[in-house]
Protein backbone atom coordinates (compact mmCIF):
# COMPACT_ATOMS: atom_id res chain seq x y z
CA UNK A 1 0.00 0.00 0.00
CA UNK A 2 1.65 3.33 -0.87
CA UNK A 3 1.16 6.12 2.09
CA UNK A 4 1.15 9.99 1.61
CA UNK A 5 0.73 12.08 4.49
CA UNK A 6 -2.81 12.24 4.72
CA UNK A 7 -3.64 8.57 5.54
CA UNK A 8 -0.46 7.95 7.43
CA UNK A 9 -0.84 8.11 11.46
CA UNK A 10 -4.42 8.95 11.11
CA UNK A 11 -5.62 11.39 13.34
CA UNK A 12 -2.40 10.53 15.41
CA UNK A 13 -1.02 14.37 14.41
CA UNK A 14 -4.02 16.93 15.70
CA UNK A 15 -3.77 20.37 14.92
CA UNK A 16 -4.07 23.26 16.81
CA UNK A 17 -3.81 27.02 16.34
CA UNK A 18 -5.22 29.92 18.22
CA UNK A 19 -5.37 33.89 17.32
CA UNK A 20 -3.81 36.25 18.84
CA UNK A 21 -5.75 38.49 20.58
CA UNK A 22 -6.21 42.40 19.45
CA UNK A 23 -5.05 44.07 22.75
CA UNK A 24 -3.75 44.09 25.89
CA UNK A 25 0.12 43.46 24.70
CA UNK A 26 2.64 43.08 27.19
CA UNK A 27 6.38 42.34 27.31
CA UNK A 28 7.05 39.72 29.60
CA UNK A 29 8.97 38.33 32.21
CA UNK A 30 7.79 35.43 34.11
CA UNK A 31 4.54 35.89 35.30
CA UNK A 32 3.31 34.04 39.10
CA UNK A 33 0.32 32.58 36.89
CA UNK A 34 2.82 30.62 34.28
CA UNK A 35 5.82 30.20 37.14
CA UNK A 36 4.34 28.98 40.33
CA UNK A 37 7.86 28.17 41.63
CA UNK A 38 9.79 31.30 40.20
CA UNK A 39 12.51 32.45 42.81
CA UNK A 40 12.62 35.59 43.31
CA UNK A 41 16.39 36.81 43.02
CA UNK A 42 17.18 41.12 42.77
CA UNK A 43 13.97 41.77 41.74
CA UNK A 44 13.48 39.49 39.01
CA UNK A 45 11.49 36.17 39.01
CA UNK A 46 13.50 33.56 37.33
CA UNK A 47 12.01 31.09 35.94
CA UNK A 48 11.47 27.29 37.61
CA UNK A 49 15.04 25.73 36.22
CA UNK A 50 16.54 28.82 35.58
CA UNK A 51 19.08 31.31 37.61
CA UNK A 52 20.76 34.76 37.16
CA UNK A 53 23.74 33.32 35.28
CA UNK A 54 22.03 31.30 32.84
CA UNK A 55 21.03 34.91 31.20
CA UNK A 56 24.85 36.39 31.03
CA UNK A 57 26.11 35.13 27.87
CA UNK A 58 22.62 35.24 26.68
CA UNK A 59 20.60 38.79 24.90
CA UNK A 60 17.17 37.70 26.57
CA UNK A 61 16.06 39.89 29.31
CA UNK A 62 13.81 39.21 31.69
CA UNK A 63 12.97 42.61 32.82
CA UNK A 64 9.56 43.98 30.95
CA UNK A 65 10.57 46.66 27.70
CA UNK A 66 8.35 49.22 27.48
CA UNK A 67 10.10 51.41 25.39
CA UNK A 68 10.85 50.77 21.72
CA UNK A 69 13.17 52.91 18.78
CA UNK A 70 10.85 51.53 16.57
CA UNK A 71 8.05 49.17 16.10
CA UNK A 72 6.67 46.93 12.67
CA UNK A 73 4.00 44.59 12.02
CA UNK A 74 4.29 41.26 10.11
CA UNK A 75 2.19 38.26 9.95
CA UNK A 76 4.87 35.80 11.19
CA UNK A 77 8.17 36.83 12.65
CA UNK A 78 10.91 34.27 12.85
CA UNK A 79 13.85 34.48 15.45
CA UNK A 80 17.42 32.96 14.01
CA UNK A 81 18.26 32.12 10.18
CA UNK A 82 19.47 28.85 10.54
CA UNK A 83 18.85 25.62 9.08
CA UNK A 84 14.99 25.93 10.45
CA UNK A 85 14.79 29.33 10.69
CA UNK A 86 15.28 30.29 7.09
CA UNK A 87 12.79 26.98 5.91
CA UNK A 88 10.34 28.82 8.08
CA UNK A 89 10.16 32.12 7.18
CA UNK A 90 10.39 31.32 3.47
CA UNK A 91 7.64 28.10 4.03
CA UNK A 92 5.87 30.93 5.68
CA UNK A 93 5.61 33.50 2.80
CA UNK A 94 4.84 31.11 0.48
CA UNK A 95 1.30 30.37 2.04
CA UNK A 96 0.65 34.22 1.54
CA UNK A 97 2.05 35.80 5.18
CA UNK A 98 4.50 38.93 5.45
CA UNK A 99 7.32 37.30 7.10
CA UNK A 100 10.26 39.28 9.30
CA UNK A 101 13.25 37.20 10.57
CA UNK A 102 15.52 38.50 13.80
CA UNK A 103 19.06 37.10 13.63
CA UNK A 104 21.39 37.46 15.99
CA UNK A 105 24.45 37.02 13.42
CA UNK A 106 25.75 39.31 10.75
CA UNK A 107 24.69 36.74 8.10
CA UNK A 108 22.42 33.41 7.99
CA UNK A 109 24.00 30.52 9.89
CA UNK A 110 23.79 26.50 9.85
CA UNK A 111 26.14 23.75 10.67
CA UNK A 112 26.46 20.20 8.78
CA UNK A 113 26.22 19.36 5.12
CA UNK A 114 23.73 15.82 5.46
CA UNK A 115 19.74 16.51 5.33
CA UNK A 116 17.63 13.80 5.00
CA UNK A 117 13.95 12.39 5.01
CA UNK A 118 11.59 9.59 4.91
CA UNK A 119 9.66 9.48 1.44
CA UNK A 120 6.23 7.97 2.44
CA UNK A 121 5.00 8.00 -1.14
CA UNK A 122 8.19 5.04 -2.01
CA UNK A 123 7.00 3.67 1.40
CA UNK A 124 4.35 1.71 3.45
CA UNK A 125 2.51 2.09 6.60
CA UNK A 126 4.11 -0.46 8.25
CA UNK A 127 7.39 -0.23 6.90
CA UNK A 128 7.51 3.60 8.77
CA UNK A 129 6.16 1.45 11.80
CA UNK A 130 8.81 -0.75 11.87
CA UNK A 131 10.98 2.47 11.01
CA UNK A 132 10.30 4.29 13.57
CA UNK A 133 10.19 0.75 16.11
CA UNK A 134 14.12 1.30 15.18
CA UNK A 135 14.79 4.34 15.73
CA UNK A 136 12.74 3.91 19.66
CA UNK A 137 15.52 1.08 19.98
CA UNK A 138 18.09 2.87 19.04
CA UNK A 139 17.61 5.63 21.07
CA UNK A 140 16.95 3.26 24.16
CA UNK A 141 13.57 3.54 24.27
CA UNK A 142 14.21 7.53 25.62
CA UNK A 143 12.72 9.06 21.96
CA UNK A 144 9.79 11.00 21.74
CA UNK A 145 7.55 8.76 20.01
CA UNK A 146 5.30 11.97 18.62
CA UNK A 147 7.81 13.84 17.09
CA UNK A 148 9.51 11.12 15.67
CA UNK A 149 6.10 10.08 14.28
CA UNK A 150 5.96 14.26 12.78
CA UNK A 151 9.59 13.33 11.18
CA UNK A 152 8.47 10.64 9.63
CA UNK A 153 5.53 12.04 8.31
CA UNK A 154 6.23 15.36 7.17
CA UNK A 155 10.65 15.40 6.50
CA UNK A 156 10.12 13.63 2.47
CA UNK A 157 8.62 16.76 1.41
CA UNK A 158 10.48 19.47 3.19
CA UNK A 159 13.83 17.43 1.77
CA UNK A 160 12.29 17.55 -1.74
CA UNK A 161 11.22 21.24 -1.37
CA UNK A 162 14.73 21.90 -0.11
CA UNK A 163 16.15 20.19 -3.26
CA UNK A 164 13.69 22.57 -5.31
CA UNK A 165 14.40 25.59 -3.33
CA UNK A 166 17.89 25.32 -2.81
CA UNK A 167 18.64 24.75 -6.50
CA UNK A 168 16.39 28.04 -7.79
CA UNK A 169 18.80 29.67 -5.15
CA UNK A 170 21.48 28.47 -6.87
CA UNK A 171 23.65 26.36 -4.69
CA UNK A 172 22.07 22.74 -5.19
CA UNK A 173 23.26 19.61 -3.14
CA UNK A 174 26.17 18.63 -4.36
CA UNK A 175 25.23 14.55 -3.83
CA UNK A 176 22.00 12.98 -3.40
CA UNK A 177 22.54 9.86 -2.55
CA UNK A 178 20.88 6.60 -3.79
CA UNK A 179 17.57 5.89 -2.05
CA UNK A 180 17.74 3.95 0.88
CA UNK A 181 14.90 1.30 1.09
CA UNK A 182 14.94 -1.04 3.76
CA UNK A 183 13.02 -4.01 3.28
CA UNK A 184 11.76 -5.48 6.34
CA UNK A 185 11.27 -9.16 6.87
CA UNK A 186 7.61 -8.81 6.76
CA UNK A 187 7.55 -7.57 3.35
CA UNK A 188 7.23 -4.29 4.17
CA UNK A 189 10.02 -0.67 3.42
CA UNK A 190 11.03 2.23 4.19
CA UNK A 191 12.95 4.65 1.65
CA UNK A 192 14.95 7.74 2.87
CA UNK A 193 16.41 10.29 1.07
CA UNK A 194 19.70 12.17 1.67
CA UNK A 195 21.08 15.07 0.14
CA UNK A 196 24.57 16.57 0.87
CA UNK A 197 25.68 20.10 0.16
CA UNK A 198 29.26 20.84 -0.31
CA UNK A 199 32.16 19.71 -0.92
CA UNK A 200 33.49 21.42 2.27
CA UNK A 201 34.50 23.89 3.43
CA UNK A 202 31.03 24.52 1.46
CA UNK A 203 27.93 23.01 3.98
CA UNK A 204 24.83 23.68 5.14
CA UNK A 205 26.22 26.82 6.15
CA UNK A 206 26.93 28.12 2.65
CA UNK A 207 23.28 26.46 1.85
CA UNK A 208 21.31 28.62 4.31
CA UNK A 209 22.90 31.70 3.42
CA UNK A 210 21.61 31.52 -0.15
CA UNK A 211 18.35 30.47 0.70
CA UNK A 212 18.09 33.85 2.88
CA UNK A 213 18.80 35.43 0.00
CA UNK A 214 16.33 33.69 -2.07
CA UNK A 215 14.12 34.27 0.81
CA UNK A 216 14.78 37.89 0.72
CA UNK A 217 14.29 38.35 -2.54
CA UNK A 218 10.73 37.05 -2.73
CA UNK A 219 9.85 39.40 0.28
CA UNK A 220 11.18 37.91 3.51
CA UNK A 221 12.49 41.14 5.61
CA UNK A 222 15.75 40.19 7.65
CA UNK A 223 16.93 42.17 10.59
CA UNK A 224 20.68 41.26 11.21
CA UNK A 225 22.79 41.64 14.34
CA UNK A 226 19.19 42.05 15.67
CA UNK A 227 18.65 39.34 18.09
CA UNK A 228 15.50 38.90 19.96
CA UNK A 229 15.22 39.11 23.49
CA UNK A 230 12.00 39.16 24.82
CA UNK A 231 8.85 37.55 23.67
CA UNK A 232 5.72 39.57 24.06
CA UNK A 233 2.19 38.18 25.30
CA UNK A 234 -1.22 39.15 25.89
CA UNK A 235 -3.66 39.41 28.79
CA UNK A 236 -4.45 35.56 27.61
CA UNK A 237 -0.83 34.30 27.37
CA UNK A 238 -0.86 34.11 23.87
CA UNK A 239 2.10 35.62 22.01
CA UNK A 240 1.95 38.63 20.01
CA UNK A 241 5.26 39.34 19.11
CA UNK A 242 8.67 39.85 20.03
CA UNK A 243 11.17 42.54 20.80
CA UNK A 244 14.45 42.60 18.95
CA UNK A 245 17.53 44.66 19.74
CA UNK A 246 19.60 46.62 17.33
CA UNK A 247 22.43 48.28 18.93
CA UNK A 248 20.96 49.71 21.84
CA UNK A 249 17.58 50.15 20.13
CA UNK A 250 14.47 48.15 20.84
CA UNK A 251 12.42 47.40 18.36
CA UNK A 252 8.95 46.06 19.02
CA UNK A 253 7.98 43.08 16.24
CA UNK A 254 4.08 42.07 16.13
CA UNK A 255 3.01 39.01 14.46
CA UNK A 256 -0.34 39.18 14.19
CA UNK A 257 -0.43 35.17 13.37
CA UNK A 258 2.92 34.31 15.44
CA UNK A 259 6.54 34.01 16.09
CA UNK A 260 8.86 31.36 15.65
CA UNK A 261 11.88 30.65 17.65
CA UNK A 262 14.46 28.92 15.79
CA UNK A 263 17.61 29.92 17.62
CA UNK A 264 19.69 26.79 18.14
CA UNK A 265 20.57 24.89 20.93
CA UNK A 266 22.22 25.82 23.85
CA UNK A 267 26.03 24.94 24.01
CA UNK A 268 27.65 27.85 24.77
CA UNK A 269 25.37 29.09 27.75
CA UNK A 270 27.79 27.45 29.97
CA UNK A 271 25.59 27.83 33.04
CA UNK A 272 22.76 25.67 31.43
CA UNK A 273 25.27 23.00 30.00
CA UNK A 274 26.69 22.21 33.74
CA UNK A 275 23.20 21.55 34.91
CA UNK A 276 21.40 20.20 32.16
CA UNK A 277 24.09 18.42 30.07
CA UNK A 278 27.28 18.15 32.80
CA UNK A 279 28.34 15.04 30.74
CA UNK A 280 30.14 17.62 28.28
CA UNK A 281 31.15 20.40 30.27
CA UNK A 282 34.45 20.19 29.84
CA UNK A 283 34.42 19.74 25.98
CA UNK A 284 34.97 22.55 23.36
CA UNK A 285 31.63 23.78 21.29
CA UNK A 286 31.89 23.52 17.69
CA UNK A 287 29.45 26.69 17.37
CA UNK A 288 29.37 29.72 18.53
CA UNK A 289 26.80 32.25 19.75
CA UNK A 290 23.92 28.67 20.67
CA UNK A 291 23.29 30.47 24.25
CA UNK A 292 19.35 28.75 24.52
CA UNK A 293 18.07 32.09 23.47
CA UNK A 294 14.48 30.66 22.35
CA UNK A 295 14.30 28.36 25.19
CA UNK A 296 15.11 30.76 27.59
CA UNK A 297 12.18 33.02 25.83
CA UNK A 298 9.87 30.41 25.81
CA UNK A 299 10.82 29.87 29.61
CA UNK A 300 10.07 33.50 30.20
CA UNK A 301 6.40 33.10 29.43
CA UNK A 302 5.59 29.93 31.60
CA UNK A 303 7.61 27.26 28.62
CA UNK A 304 8.83 24.17 30.07
CA UNK A 305 12.15 22.52 29.45
CA UNK A 306 13.21 19.19 29.12
CA UNK A 307 14.19 17.16 31.68
CA UNK A 308 17.89 16.85 32.12
CA UNK A 309 19.10 13.51 30.29
CA UNK A 310 19.64 15.85 27.59
CA UNK A 311 21.09 14.22 24.26
CA UNK A 312 24.46 15.69 22.69
CA UNK A 313 26.33 15.49 19.62
CA UNK A 314 30.01 15.24 19.85
CA UNK A 315 32.13 14.74 16.60
CA UNK A 316 34.99 15.25 14.49
CA UNK A 317 35.11 14.38 10.85
CA UNK A 318 37.44 16.65 9.55
CA UNK A 319 40.92 15.77 11.08
CA UNK A 320 41.17 12.47 9.16
CA UNK A 321 39.54 9.62 7.73
CA UNK A 322 38.85 6.39 9.08
CA UNK A 323 37.46 8.35 12.34
CA UNK A 324 35.58 4.67 13.05
CA UNK A 325 38.48 2.20 12.59
CA UNK A 326 39.81 0.75 16.05
CA UNK A 327 43.43 1.74 15.47
CA UNK A 328 45.62 2.00 18.76
CA UNK A 329 44.25 4.74 20.82
CA UNK A 330 46.38 7.25 22.87
CA UNK A 331 45.37 10.23 25.05
CA UNK A 332 46.94 13.29 25.35
CA UNK A 333 49.65 11.73 27.72
CA UNK A 334 50.22 9.13 24.95
CA UNK A 335 48.57 6.82 27.14
CA UNK A 336 46.28 4.22 26.02
CA UNK A 337 42.94 4.33 27.75
CA UNK A 338 40.07 2.39 25.66
CA UNK A 339 39.38 -0.81 23.76
CA UNK A 340 39.19 1.24 20.49
CA UNK A 341 36.20 -0.76 19.23
CA UNK A 342 33.94 1.72 20.58
CA UNK A 343 31.93 3.53 17.90
CA UNK A 344 32.52 6.92 16.72
CA UNK A 345 29.48 9.17 17.40
CA UNK A 346 30.14 7.78 21.82
CA UNK A 347 33.50 7.57 22.06
CA UNK A 348 32.86 11.01 23.97
CA UNK A 349 31.48 8.92 26.63
CA UNK A 350 34.79 7.25 27.75
CA UNK A 351 36.68 10.44 26.40
CA UNK A 352 34.98 12.82 29.50
CA UNK A 353 37.53 11.20 31.94
CA UNK A 354 40.59 11.67 30.27
CA UNK A 355 43.13 14.33 30.90
CA UNK A 356 41.93 16.41 27.83
CA UNK A 357 38.56 16.36 27.29
CA UNK A 358 37.99 15.21 23.39
CA UNK A 359 41.54 15.36 22.35
CA UNK A 360 43.05 11.75 21.10
CA UNK A 361 45.14 10.23 18.59
CA UNK A 362 44.87 7.51 16.25
CA UNK A 363 48.03 5.47 15.81
CA UNK A 364 48.71 3.11 12.81
CA UNK A 365 51.41 2.20 11.00
CA UNK A 366 52.06 1.72 6.76
CA UNK A 367 50.87 -1.85 6.66
CA UNK A 368 47.04 0.12 7.98
CA UNK A 369 45.10 -0.55 4.57
CA UNK A 370 46.16 -4.33 4.76
CA UNK A 371 44.91 -4.53 8.29
CA UNK A 372 41.85 -2.94 8.05
CA UNK A 373 40.71 -4.36 4.58
CA UNK A 374 41.44 -8.08 7.22
CA UNK A 375 39.38 -7.13 9.69
CA UNK A 376 36.72 -6.14 7.55
CA UNK A 377 37.11 -2.13 7.89
CA UNK A 378 37.27 0.56 5.35
CA UNK A 379 40.48 1.65 4.60
CA UNK A 380 41.23 5.08 2.69
CA UNK A 381 43.92 4.90 0.23
CA UNK A 382 47.77 6.74 0.90
CA UNK A 383 46.17 9.14 -1.85
CA UNK A 384 42.80 9.89 -0.49
CA UNK A 385 44.72 10.85 2.79
CA UNK A 386 46.57 13.55 1.50
CA UNK A 387 44.28 16.20 1.96
CA UNK A 388 43.90 15.65 5.38
CA UNK A 389 47.63 16.21 5.78
CA UNK A 390 48.84 19.63 6.68
CA UNK A 391 52.59 19.00 5.95
CA UNK A 392 51.08 18.11 1.92
CA UNK A 393 50.60 21.35 0.31
CA UNK A 394 47.69 21.30 -2.07
CA UNK A 395 44.83 23.05 -3.17
CA UNK A 396 42.00 22.19 -0.61
CA UNK A 397 38.92 25.49 -1.80
CA UNK A 398 35.83 23.81 -2.44
CA UNK A 399 36.31 24.45 -6.04
CA UNK A 400 39.33 21.63 -5.57
CA UNK A 401 36.56 18.80 -4.55
CA UNK A 402 39.38 17.98 -1.70
CA UNK A 403 36.22 17.78 0.69
CA UNK A 404 38.02 18.95 3.57
CA UNK A 405 38.15 22.26 6.15
CA UNK A 406 41.82 23.24 6.03
CA UNK A 407 41.89 24.62 9.08
CA UNK A 408 41.27 21.19 10.92
CA UNK A 409 42.74 18.62 9.32
CA UNK A 410 45.64 16.98 11.38
CA UNK A 411 47.29 13.80 10.30
CA UNK A 412 50.45 13.06 9.38
CA UNK A 413 53.19 10.23 8.64
CA UNK A 414 56.52 10.20 9.94
CA UNK A 415 59.38 8.42 9.53
CA UNK A 416 59.86 7.73 13.46
CA UNK A 417 57.66 7.70 16.34
CA UNK A 418 59.72 10.21 18.02
CA UNK A 419 58.45 12.81 15.40
CA UNK A 420 55.39 11.51 15.47
CA UNK A 421 54.60 12.47 18.86
CA UNK A 422 55.76 16.29 17.96
CA UNK A 423 53.44 16.79 15.31
CA UNK A 424 50.75 15.38 17.08
CA UNK A 425 51.71 17.01 20.27
CA UNK A 426 52.01 14.19 23.05
CA UNK A 427 55.17 12.92 24.81
CA UNK A 428 57.28 10.96 22.75
CA UNK A 429 58.58 8.41 25.44
CA UNK A 430 55.22 7.70 26.52
CA UNK A 431 53.79 7.40 22.67
CA UNK A 432 56.92 4.53 22.70
CA UNK A 433 56.08 3.18 25.64
CA UNK A 434 52.49 2.65 24.86
CA UNK A 435 53.00 0.79 21.47
CA UNK A 436 55.64 -1.26 22.49
CA UNK A 437 53.01 -2.35 25.27
CA UNK A 438 50.20 -3.01 22.24
CA UNK A 439 52.87 -5.00 20.39
CA UNK A 440 53.07 -6.88 23.05
CA UNK A 441 49.82 -7.56 23.71
CA UNK A 442 49.57 -8.61 19.56
CA UNK A 443 52.11 -11.23 20.50
CA UNK A 444 50.19 -12.72 23.38
CA UNK A 445 47.32 -12.77 21.11
CA UNK A 446 45.40 -11.08 23.98
CA UNK A 447 44.02 -7.73 24.88
CA UNK A 448 45.05 -8.44 28.68
CA UNK A 449 44.62 -4.29 29.19
CA UNK A 450 41.55 -3.66 27.92
CA UNK A 451 39.99 -7.01 25.66
CA UNK A 452 39.92 -5.59 22.20
CA UNK A 453 39.11 -8.10 19.99
CA UNK A 454 41.79 -10.41 19.32
CA UNK A 455 40.83 -9.88 15.17
CA UNK A 456 41.83 -5.93 15.40
CA UNK A 457 44.95 -6.27 17.20
CA UNK A 458 47.72 -5.25 15.02
CA UNK A 459 50.94 -4.12 15.57
CA UNK A 460 52.11 -1.16 15.19
CA UNK A 461 56.00 -1.82 13.57
CA UNK A 462 56.41 -1.00 9.98
CA UNK A 463 57.62 2.77 9.05
CA UNK A 464 56.81 5.36 8.52
CA UNK A 465 54.14 5.61 11.41
CA UNK A 466 51.08 7.41 10.74
CA UNK A 467 48.66 9.24 13.70
CA UNK A 468 45.43 11.24 13.25
CA UNK A 469 45.35 13.93 16.21
CA UNK A 470 41.29 13.81 17.01
CA UNK A 471 39.04 16.94 18.82
CA UNK A 472 36.14 16.47 19.18
CA UNK A 473 33.60 18.55 20.38
CA UNK A 474 30.19 19.58 20.77
CA UNK A 475 28.31 19.99 17.51
CA UNK A 476 24.82 19.89 19.00
CA UNK A 477 23.03 19.45 22.33
CA UNK A 478 19.63 18.00 21.09
CA UNK A 479 17.11 18.94 23.89
CA UNK A 480 15.10 22.60 24.34
CA UNK A 481 11.49 23.69 25.28
CA UNK A 482 8.76 21.93 25.57
CA UNK A 483 6.91 21.00 22.26
CA UNK A 484 3.70 18.83 20.81
CA UNK A 485 3.66 16.72 18.13
CA UNK A 486 2.82 19.69 15.65
CA UNK A 487 6.08 22.21 17.36
CA UNK A 488 3.69 24.59 18.96
CA UNK A 489 5.80 25.57 22.48
CA UNK A 490 3.66 24.21 25.58
CA UNK A 491 3.94 25.21 29.10
CA UNK A 492 4.87 23.62 32.61
CA UNK A 493 1.15 21.61 32.94
CA UNK A 494 1.69 21.22 29.14
CA UNK A 495 -0.48 23.29 27.88
CA UNK A 496 -0.22 25.30 24.27
CA UNK A 497 1.09 28.51 24.37
CA UNK A 498 -1.05 30.09 21.72
CA UNK A 499 0.60 31.35 18.44
CA UNK A 500 4.38 30.58 19.63
CA UNK A 501 6.42 27.96 17.58
CA UNK A 502 9.71 26.20 17.86
CA UNK A 503 12.28 24.59 15.60
CA UNK A 504 14.93 22.12 15.70
CA UNK A 505 17.42 21.74 18.20
CA UNK A 506 15.71 24.49 20.22
CA UNK A 507 12.51 21.82 20.49
CA UNK A 508 11.40 18.99 22.05
CA UNK A 509 13.73 15.90 22.06
CA UNK A 510 13.14 14.31 19.42
CA UNK A 511 16.26 11.28 19.98
CA UNK A 512 16.74 10.84 24.22
CA UNK A 513 19.76 8.97 24.49
CA UNK A 514 22.71 10.05 26.00
CA UNK A 515 24.29 10.79 22.51
CA UNK A 516 22.29 11.59 19.48
CA UNK A 517 21.29 8.62 17.56
CA UNK A 518 23.56 7.79 14.16
CA UNK A 519 20.00 5.48 13.14
CA UNK A 520 19.55 7.85 10.09
CA UNK A 521 22.45 9.89 8.67
CA UNK A 522 21.36 13.55 8.13
CA UNK A 523 18.55 12.94 10.24
CA UNK A 524 19.81 16.00 12.64
CA UNK A 525 19.46 18.84 9.95
CA UNK A 526 16.49 17.10 7.86
CA UNK A 527 14.70 17.40 11.26
CA UNK A 528 15.25 21.06 11.70
CA UNK A 529 14.56 21.66 7.90
CA UNK A 530 11.50 19.54 8.52
CA UNK A 531 10.45 21.52 11.59
CA UNK A 532 11.14 24.79 10.26
CA UNK A 533 8.96 23.89 7.20
CA UNK A 534 5.99 22.91 9.28
CA UNK A 535 6.18 25.77 11.76
CA UNK A 536 6.48 28.12 8.78
CA UNK A 537 3.03 26.68 7.18
CA UNK A 538 1.18 27.06 10.90
CA UNK A 539 1.93 30.07 11.56
CA UNK A 540 0.78 31.61 8.24
CA UNK A 541 -2.16 29.46 7.55
CA UNK A 542 -3.63 29.07 11.56
CA UNK A 543 -2.83 25.92 11.46
CA UNK A 544 -2.11 23.50 8.74
CA UNK A 545 0.92 21.35 8.10
CA UNK A 546 1.05 20.93 4.75
CA UNK A 547 1.49 23.63 2.03
CA UNK A 548 -1.49 24.37 0.13
CA UNK A 549 0.61 23.26 -2.91
CA UNK A 550 3.41 20.27 -1.72
CA UNK A 551 6.29 19.73 -3.59
CA UNK A 552 6.78 16.37 -5.22
CA UNK A 553 9.06 14.43 -6.89
CA UNK A 554 8.16 15.44 -10.22
CA UNK A 555 8.96 19.17 -8.80
CA UNK A 556 12.48 17.37 -8.04
CA UNK A 557 12.87 15.91 -11.79
CA UNK A 558 12.44 19.68 -13.23
CA UNK A 559 14.46 21.67 -11.42
CA UNK A 560 17.23 19.21 -11.96
CA UNK A 561 16.99 18.44 -15.30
Amino acid sequence: MELNRRDFLKGALAVGAVSAAGAGLTACAPAAKDNPQAAETGGIEYPAGLQESDFKESPVELAPITEFADEKTYDVVVVGAGTGGVPAALSALEEGATVAVLQKESKAIAQGGTCSGVLLDESDEQGVMNYIQGFLEDCGWRADRKLAETYCKYSGEAIRWTQVRTAEAGFPPYTVRPTAVTEYEDGSKCSRRSIMFGPKPFNNGTMVEHLAELAAERGVEFFYSTPGVQLVTDESGAVTGVIGKSGNDYIKFNATKGVILSTGDYQNNQSLVERYCPDVKDFDRKQSGKTGDGILMAMAIGGGFVPVGHSHMLHDFDSGPMFNEPFLTVNENGERFMNEDCVFEEINCVLRNQPKPGWYSQIFDDDYIAQVTEWGGKPTDKEKIKPYMPDVEMDRSGESGANVIEGLIDTYCCDTLDELAGKLGIPADALKKSVERYNELVDAGFDADFGKQAKYLRKVEKAPFWGIHKHVRVSALCAGATVNENYQATRTDGEVIPNLWITGFSAGQLCGAPDWSMYQGGMSAGHCIMTGRICGIQAATGGKLEAATPITEADVVAVSA
